[in-house]
């Protein structure tokens, strides 16, 4: 989300230039997942985390874990996702549920879910990576299947695979009526990644009222010591947006 003022290929080496360490994206377009990786490589960056292609986000889609005639389609996604990760030496790779289609229960849908993640899990296990699981509030995107962290963590407990942990936003928490600063603390010990923006806004810290500062002092009292990833809208250019993290 970072750096969109740039061709994609051309963001990794903007982001060491602006001082960052750690990168993470979204399913890089199609023909371009090497490029980006060798652009990582040469700049010296480290990879957070990656994304398993969670579908056609313009028409709406959030993942499809949830449909089980595109099981097959969310299996070939990740193995994807685990072939770039192997290549760029990402960890962890996030993993969109779905959101809510007619026709099946949401404690169906959830079921199929479960299973999915189930499978991807044993492929994780294979290569020895991370699934996330994000929480994506339903004000934004209705029907998400797990809005909350709260719903996240039950899907992650519920297939018990130790290879599944929460990725944790502090913009979806927030704008599903959470207080990210207190609610994070209970999910510390299930969380693996953390990514922020301020609310509403989905802005750079400063443009609404999630404290970046109280929010990091937050996680680093509850024992997080990862990474925080910046998925924020610049709203014009990055550099400008950043100008606030000079603490």
């Amino acid at each position: 989300m970072l750096f969109r003022e740039l061709p994609y290929v051309e963001r990794p080496g903007a982001a060491a230039r602006a001082g960052f360490g750690y990168v993470e994206t979204w399913w890089p377009p199609d023909g371009l997942a090497g490029q980006w990786a060798d652009e990582v490589a040469r700049h010296g960056l480290s990879v957070s985390l990656i994304n398993a292609y969670g579908g056609d986000i313009d028409a709406g889609e959030r993942g499809f874990l949830n449909v089980p005639e595109r099981r097959a389609e969310a299996l070939d996604a990740f193995r994807e996702a685990v072939a770039l990760a192997r290549v760029c030496g990402a960890p962890r790779i996030n993993v969109l549920v779905g959101r809510e289609l007619p026709g099946a229960s949401r404690e169906e849908q959830l079921a199929e879910a479960e299973g999915a993640l189930a499978q991807c899990a044993a492929l994780a296990e294979d290569a020895q990576l991370t699934i996330l699981v994000e929480p994506i509030n339903e004000l934004d995107v209705p029907g998400y299947l797990v809005p909350t962290p709260a719903a996240a963590a039950e899907l992650i407990e519920a297939v018990g695979s130790g290879r599944i942990r929460m990725l944790y936003d502090a913009y979806h928490a927030a704008r599903a009526g959470l207080d990210p600063c207190r609610d994070v603390v209970p999910f510390v010990p299930v969380i693996d990644h953390v990514q922020y923006a301020d609310c509403p806004g989905r802005g750079a810290p400063g443009t609404g009222t999630t404290d970046l500062r109280a929010f990091a002092g937050a996680l680093e009292s509850a024992g997080y010591a990862g990474a925080i990833g910046l998925e924020l809208d610049p709203h014009g250019p990055t550099h400008a947006a950043l100008g606030c993290l000079a603490w």
